[in-house]
């Protein structure tokens, strides 16, 4: 979010710093072109008032020939041409450009008196009497200056006077805070959705928008009140879903009580070929016992019931006491548990909740790891990122999965039915990623080289300030 905040402030604040730039550069330049133009004229204008009223005497008393040698006297200024007309005649036969005829057609309709200027193309005329009483029409052309005469930033610079700078900085400050507010107003909003698009995520879905987002008036209002209808809705469908889940595992519960029951009593009387088809029927009922058991694990999982009771508490002890479990229903099958601990780790969590989900991972990994093999558990409690983290690793020396499949290992009656994993009623680990997710923590399975595979559990740690819990 920061990216789009930065880019909306400099955009705003640039667009704003490049107008008010050239507002700035177009008056200095306006101003200097007239000041300029000023000066040319108060240069200019006494010359040529001057030579006007000499080069009608000349003309009158020398004629051409006087003339001539007048004007080659004092014309020496490269690009500065000077013209005396007698009517529409030029006195001594040069060849005229045609902007210099328009200004004499412009200046004859004057009377005597002082110059005309025509700054636009650098030219100023005037009308004189010679002692004849003949009227002539002087006119003098300059070269036409170019648009910037100094270079740009020098042109600028040299013209820029203090005030000029002082707005300027005065408008690029402003800009800036306004381009600041605007930024922030507008992605404020968007950052509180954000959190609010993640609090859904991690499974908190009682999050709504902030109020100050829905009480705007625009259309990021709009979407805060779209997204906490969402919200509502989603929460009540998965609040309906796992009601449902309970209350159809509780209500299952008394039949297959009764069921059990029915099973003794039908033992008691049955006779010898009955026997098998009665075994049947009590591994059944245990299996959907365990299934319905799970599910009520699961259900109560999802609600967060457990975390209600949480409690800063030492992950290496619980660790060492799992793994002894783990142990002793290992050494039936021929297999066995070690578990290698680490320094004190505390963790704040419900520790049943914990404990069942790490013990569904190890007796997984009993399971399906090889005949006189080992399930190995290693904790590591190190900083990383952010903050401490402990991190349990589970590996078995089993077949392991397809890459394809280990994605899938932790959705919900999901089973794997590569190699040996394909018992189960695919629960055990479903239950666990989600415990740990509402601790803020992950479950993630690789595939081992040579064999086996290998579950990583992650929890943040708390301070070593706390005093773990001891019950």
């Amino acid at each position: 979010m920061r990216r789009l905040f930065y880019k909306i402030f400099l955009w705003f604040w640039l667009g704003i710093a490049v107008v008010s730039a050239t507002l700035v550069a177009s008056t200095v330049l306006t101003h200097s072109r007239s000041a300029q133009d000023e000066r040319w004229r108060q240069r200019y204008g006494p010359m040529v008032d001057l030579w006007a009223h000499r080069e009608a005497e000349v003309f009158d008393h020398d004629g051409r020939s006087g003339l001539e040698k007048y004007i080659g006297s004092f014309v020496k200024d490269p690009g500065v041409y000077g013209f005396i007309f007698d009517g529409e005649h030029e006195v001594l036969g040069r060849q005229v450009p045609p902007r210099v005829l328009r200004v004499v057609d412009q200046v004859d309709q004057y009377s005597v008196g002082e110059p005309r200027f025509f700054t636009g193309e650098r030219i100023i005329g005037e009308k004189a009497f010679g002692p004849s009483g003949r009227a002539y029409v002087v006119v003098v052309t300059y070269p036409q200056p170019p648009i910037v005469p100094r270079p740009v930033f020098q042109y600028l610079f040299a013209d820029l006077g203090r005030q000029e700078i002082i707005r300027l900085v005065a408008v690029l400050v402003v800009a800036a805070f306004f381009s600041l507010w605007l930024a922030r107003h507008i992605t404020s909003p968007i950052e509180k959705l954000r959190w609010a698009v993640r609090q859904i995520a991690n499974e908190h879905l009682e999050a709504r928008v902030d109020k100050t987002v829905v009480a705007r008036r625009d259309e990021l209002a709009d979407l805060g009140r779209d997204f906490d209808s969402m919200a509502q809705r989603i929460d009540v469908l998965v609040a309906a879903q796992r009601r449902l889940l309970g209350d159809v595992s509780h209500t299952l519960r008394s039949p297959l009580a009764r069921l059990s029951v029915a099973l003794g009593l039908a033992r008691e009387g049955a006779a010898p070929e009955t026997s098998e088809h009665l075994d049947r029927i009590e591994r059944e009922a245990d299996h959907l016992n365990k299934l319905i058991g799970q599910l009520l694990t699961i259900a109560r999982v999802d609600s967060g019931v457990d975390l209600e009771q949480k409690k800063v508490f030492d992950l290496g002890l619980l660790m060492e006491e799992v793994a002894a479990d783990g142990d002793y229903e290992a050494r039936s099958r021929n297999r066995a548990v070690v578990f290698s601990p680490s320094s004190e780790c505390l963790i704040e969590g419900a520790p049943e909740m914990l404990r069942n989900a790490v013990e569904n991972v190890v007796r997984n990994a009993v399971r399906h790891t090889a005949v006189e093999t080992n399930v190995e558990i290693t904790m590591r409690c190190q900083r990383v990122g952010e903050g401490p983290q402990a991190t349990i690793q589970v590996r078995d020396h089993g077949a392991g999965v397809s890459e394809d499949a280990i994605a899938e290992l932790f959705l919900p009656f999901h089973q794997i039915v590569d190699g040996m994993r394909h018992d189960g009623i695919g629960l055990g680990l479903a239950i666990t990623e989600r415990a740990f997710r509402l601790h803020g923590g992950k479950v993630t399975a690789a595939n081992v080289p040579g064999g086996g595979l290998i579950v990583t559990l992650e929890l943040p740690m708390v301070e070593s300030n706390h005093q773990p819990y001891v019950g």
